[in-house]
């Protein structure tokens, strides 16, 4: 059959001739994934080998099955594949199908790549962070070694300009799809009725999207348009409620052959969906279908709109998958998988107006995604400065800072130093995230590598146990230290036993694709550690502290503390608070290691899990985390027994391990923390009086009118010196709250001082008729007595105090003691106000003196 991408082989050729590096971009169903390595291998350009990255393992296997079979060789001689679990190459390989992760680890242990003449990077507007750092190391390998070395990069959706001024290249591309596709959308009207027939809207509620992508398929099934189903549907959970959905015949009664189609299925199971079928097939796959590979006889393509993307995820420190929705780049690869061998269509559960909102290519992964991987294949490869790496788009400042301090907390890097550790080197070599590649470099040096590497997996793969089947495991575990990953442990062991077959798993709980990956990946790990030194030793220590040791050297930042044993809360580093995933059968112990950690909810609403869990000793924390404990000796006052009390506390990034009883500090050094209660106001003294404030404000407003004697002002510091002294010795509030503290107050003062407040700020001052009138002082306003006016009979001026400086606001009392005027002009009252008011109050008290 003559593809689209048939037309411009000339052009690929002579691009790719004069120049070592193309930019190309056909649609989907063009060919451009199966034909270009043909055409490179065809015209002799790329002697011996020729590499094609694939961002996923089943494209990677089934498109190197069809050029294989295209060229009439069996797979593995003339063309051959790559993935992380399986293999099939020989010494004849010229044809080589990658995945991009594997291709990093092959640049690092070949840097110049020796014996490869072309690499092509295919889908490329996926923008993983494994092909942009592909891109950068093989632009660099051709600008500093290999010339020779040719590059193309491939993609039905990508936006050229920007990648062809990076590469600084010439640019192909191929117009038209095999044959045409009738997109259709759900409709937007309130009915349940949807353009695409039968097939129900989410107006009125939300429908589970594979209840709308089985209305969708029975709408074509209907309509009697012939050729195959293919399902878009996020994850394996989702595959499976849809295929449960599904009918089992179409409207003539003939069966159909309904098949899942993702990366967990068996090589077998994966062929079988993507292979020829007795009658009419519906496939139900994630994006594993998206790109590359052709599935003979599709016509017909029903979008959820979802996949899973891989962002960074707190939780675990590490990146994880998260159910969104796909972008609309994405959505036209899908739709291009219903024109590759016939006319078709494509029905997208979401509406028009939705579609304009969606963006117009995903986020690329390194804006996304945790870049301590990255960053430490970048500086195990020594290509110059991290932070200056050539990258086609760079991250922020911040996504690289973040990913160097998790670097160097896990000993991969020498701080400060921007230069990788033998350890770093060690973990470079290891196919996983540098926590784990951590832990499995501690688990060697403390001989329980083999068990490490199966945690590792545990971590990495998805869960292995059926809903609400934990518990069966826990109650068969062995007694002692606790650690969720001991029943995971006895669960695989079960797996294993059940020959991970799938209905005698499913009957213990197990879920038996998921116990299968899991064991893969053991080896894989196990595997990759004997490539990189890392020997498992001949009488592996089965303890737990040996391996949970290991695992607190990739995960110190998940340390948890159980606050309270009445309830699940947990206080974690960097003093925030957690609450523990009541299935976890470690939950009665004090300190505990978090695997995951998950935000729930958001808002006022949102808390977060724990779970994952390993129990940890005191003491296997402070061995692992010896440099980084921070040892104190607390000194505060508590509030419930009123008391100064010490206590010694060992910590880690907030996070208290533990803490001795409290005793009785150094009063010394009790002194300053009762005094700081006191000025605070949070303590109260019986003998801090009125007396004690007008002995101040006297003091302040003397200081005022006489600024030349340079007298203290009892400021905020004078006032905490002062009262440290007056809590001398002291260690508890009873010591202190009788003491008299005005003598304290006054001793801050020269005797000398003192006098003169005492003659310049009297507390009184005495009246003709004997009354000793009381002064209020306050620094703000002018000093104040209350009096009687038959008091004040024979004072003909306004008193004054402070040498005559100062007068006194004199508040002038009725016989009732209520007041009838204030002034600071006595001689004016007496002269133009008081006959009045001597007529009147005469009259109302007869027997009081009026003169």
């Amino acid at each position: 059959m003559t593809l689209p991408i048939h037309a411009i082989r000339e052009q690929v050729l002579a691009a790719i001739k004069n120049n070592n590096r193309l930019v190309l971009t056909a649609p989907t169903g063009s060919g451009k994934t199966t034909q270009v390595p043909k055409f490179l291998l065809d015209a002799e350009l790329s002697r011996p080998q020729i590499i094609i990255l694939q961002p996923r393992r089943l494209a990677a296997r089934l498109v190197a099955q069809r050029v294989a079979q295209e060229l009439g060789t069996s797979l593995g001689d003339l063309v051959g594949f790559q993935t992380r679990h399986e293999s099939k190459i020989s010494a004849q390989t010229r044809i080589r199908f990658l995945t991009e992760g594997l291709f990093l680890r092959l640049i690092q242990a070949q840097p110049k790549l020796p014996g490869v003449g072309a690499v092509i990077l295919d889908e490329f507007h996926e923008r993983n962070l494994a092909s942009d750092l592909s891109l950068a190391l093989i632009k660099r390998l051709q600008e500093q070694f290999r010339p020779d070395l040719r590059l193309i990069v491939m993609s039905a959706t990508l936006d050229t300009k920007e990648v062809a001024e990076y590469l600084a290249c010439p640019t192909l591309e191929t117009h038209g799809r095999a044959y045409p596709v009738d997109i259709r959308y759900l409709d937007k009207r309130p009915a349940r009725k949807a353009v695409v027939g039968k097939m129900r809207t989410s107006r009125s509620g939300t429908i589970p999207v594979w209840e709308l992508a089985a209305d969708a398929a029975r709408d074509i099934l209907e309509e009697e348009e012939d050729g195959d189903i293919l399902i878009f549907m996020p994850g394996a959970y989702e595959i499976r409620r849809t295929l449960e959905m599904l009918p089992h015949e179409d409207r003539n009664g003939n069966p159909l052959a309904l098949f899942p189609l993702h990366s967990q299925l068996s090589p077998r199971e994966q062929d079988a969906a993507v292979g020829p079928a007795k009658g009419r097939k519906i496939i139900v796959s994630t994006n594993v279908a998206e790109t590359s590979i052709t599935i003979e006889g599709i016509r017909h393509v029903i979008d959820s709109g979802l996949a899973r993307i891989n962002r960074f995820d707190p939780r675990r420190g590490l990146n994880a998958l998260v159910i969104e929705p796909i972008s609309r780049a994405s959505a036209d690869q899908r739709v291009g998988r219903a024109g590759r061998t016939a006319p078709g269509t494509a029905t997208r559960l979401w509406t028009q107006a939705d579609d304009r909102h969606r963006p117009a290519h995903s986020t690329p992964e390194i804006q996304r995604l945790d870049l301590a991987d990255a960053l430490l294949q970048i500086y195990a490869m020594d290509v110059g400065d991290p932070r200056k790496f050539p990258w086609l788009q760079p991250p922020t400042a911040a996504a690289v800072q973040q990913a160097e301090k998790t670097l160097i907390n896990l000993g991969a890097l020498e701080s400060g130093a921007g230069s990788i550790t033998a350890t770093g080197r060690q973990m470079s070599h290891l196919p996983m995230h540098p926590r784990l590649s951590r832990m499995l470099v501690a688990a060697a040096e403390r001989h329980c590598l083999r068990r490490a590497c199966l945690w590792a997996a545990l971590i990495t793969e998805r869960q292995i146990l059926l809903p609400n089947t934990k518990h069966t495991f826990a109650e068969e575990s062995p007694p002692g230290l606790r650690s969720d990953f001991i029943v995971l442990e006895h669960a695989i062991e079960t797996a294993r036993h059940l020959r991970f077959d799938p209905a005698r798993c499913s009957s213990r709980g197990l879920n038996a694709v998921a116990c299968r990956e899991v064991e893969k990946t053991t080896h894989l790990f196990e595997s990759a550690a004997g490539s990189a030194n890392l020997r498992a030793h001949a009488r592996e220590d089965d303890s737990l502290e040996s391996i949970a040791k290991s695992l607190l050297v990739a995960f110190p930042d998940h340390l948890a503390v159980r606050l309270n044993q009445n309830n699940l809360a947990a206080a974690l580093t960097n003093n925030r608070r957690g609450q523990l995933d009541p299935a976890t059968i470690a939950q009665h112990v004090g300190i505990l290691l978090p695997i995951e950690i998950t935000e729930i909810g958001s808002g006022s609403a949102s808390k977060t899990v724990l779970s994952l869990m390993t129990e940890m000793d005191t003491q296997w924390v402070t061995e692992v985390l010896a440099n980084q404990i921070a040892h104190e000796q607390i000194i505060e006052f508590n509030a419930d027994t009123k008391a100064v009390e010490m206590v010694e506390r060992e910590s880690f990034d907030g996070l208290t391990l533990s803490e001795s009883a409290p005793r009785d500090p150094d009063p010394k050094l009790a002194a300053p923390i009762l005094a700081e209660q006191i000025i605070r106001g949070a303590l109260k003294l019986e003998s801090w009086t009125e007396e004690v404030d007008q002995w101040i404000a006297r003091s302040r407003c003397v200081a005022k009118w006489f600024p030349e004697r340079r007298l203290i002002n009892y400021s905020d510091e004078d006032m905490r010196l002062i009262i440290e002294e007056f809590c001398q010795g002291a260690t508890r509030v009873k010591n202190i709250v009788d003491k008299p503290l005005l003598p304290f107050i006054k001793d801050a003062l020269s005797w000398e001082d003192q006098q003169l407040i005492e003659k310049m700020a009297p507390e009184r001052i005495q009246l003709p008729r004997g009354w000793r009138m009381k002064i209020h002082y306050d620094p703000a306003a002018a000093p104040k007595g209350r009096a009687k006016i038959q008091d004040l009979y024979g004072l003909e001026e306004t008193p004054t105090i402070a040498a005559g400086r100062q007068k006194v606001l004199l508040e002038i009392l009725g016989p009732n003691m209520r007041p009838l005027q204030l002034t600071e002009d006595l001689a004016n009252f007496w002269r133009n106000l008081y006959p009045e008011l001597r007529k009147q109050l005469s009259r109302r008290y007869p027997r009081h003196e009026w003169r």
